[in-house]
């Protein structure tokens, strides 16, 4: 009797299935026309630093409400801007500067663009 799976390509099979697929580099339009808001260069500015911060922290901070700061903080996230991850207690969605791009504190590094913020 012959097994009826299908044996698989090992070169086809992703090294880890479990593992988020490669994000695609960012698109330096669509970047820089999110870095173009004022509202959101603050946004970034407050996460220069390598802190990870959720919408509520953001409204608190800069006065505005949870809504509309949620909605800039997904242009950045679609932009290639910021990453988002669940919070320690996975009630919230926390955004970030990548690791990959902080050089020093304040200096950005996207590959092509190099920002300093401050």
């Amino acid at each position: 009797m012959s097994d009826p799976t299908p044996p698989t390509n090992p070169a086809s099979a992703p090294a880890n299935p479990m593992a988020a697929p490669a994000k695609p580099a960012p698109n330096p339009a669509d970047f820089f026309a999110a870095l173009g808001n004022p509202l959101r260069w603050e946004m970034v500015k407050m996460m220069a630093g390598g802190k990870a911060v959720s919408a509520s922290d953001v409204a608190e901070a800069l006065g505005r409400n949870f809504d509309g700061v949620s909605k800039h903080l997904k242009v950045l996230l679609e932009a290639g801007v910021v990453e988002m991850s669940l919070g320690e207690d996975r009630r919230f969605w926390m955004y970030s500067i990548p690791a990959s791009v902080r050089r020093a504190d304040g200096v950005l590094d996207y590959g092509f663009a190099v920002i300093r913020v401050g």
